[in-house]
């Protein structure tokens, strides 16, 4: 069983093999600045968004509507729910 898995490993390129460690990278810097710094990730989120979406090719604007960030809902009395009725 270890012989395979080592083979597999071993026998991948190391270009291969840093793409998959910058896309690693990558995500758990997202994931960090999606943590740490919600809004500057947000606005980047639909800036690469609003990018790929005006492009011509359809599968160019698929990745955009793809990256598109959620909208943010409010919460708390300031969203004028209506369901306490404790809003001014």
């Amino acid at each position: 069983v270890f012989g395979v898995s080592v083979r597999v490993v071993a026998g991948m390129s190391p270009l291969w093999q840093n793409l998959l460690i910058y896309a690693l990278v990558l995500w758990c810097v997202w994931r960090l600045l999606r943590k740490y710094v919600p809004n500057s990730a947000w606005q980047t989120q639909a800036k690469l968004s609003y990018f790929f979406e005006s492009k011509k090719p359809f599968w160019l604007k698929r990745i955009g509507q793809q990256l598109r960030p959620a909208l943010a809902i409010p919460q708390g009395c300031n969203t004028h729910c209506s369901k306490c009725n404790t809003c001014a």
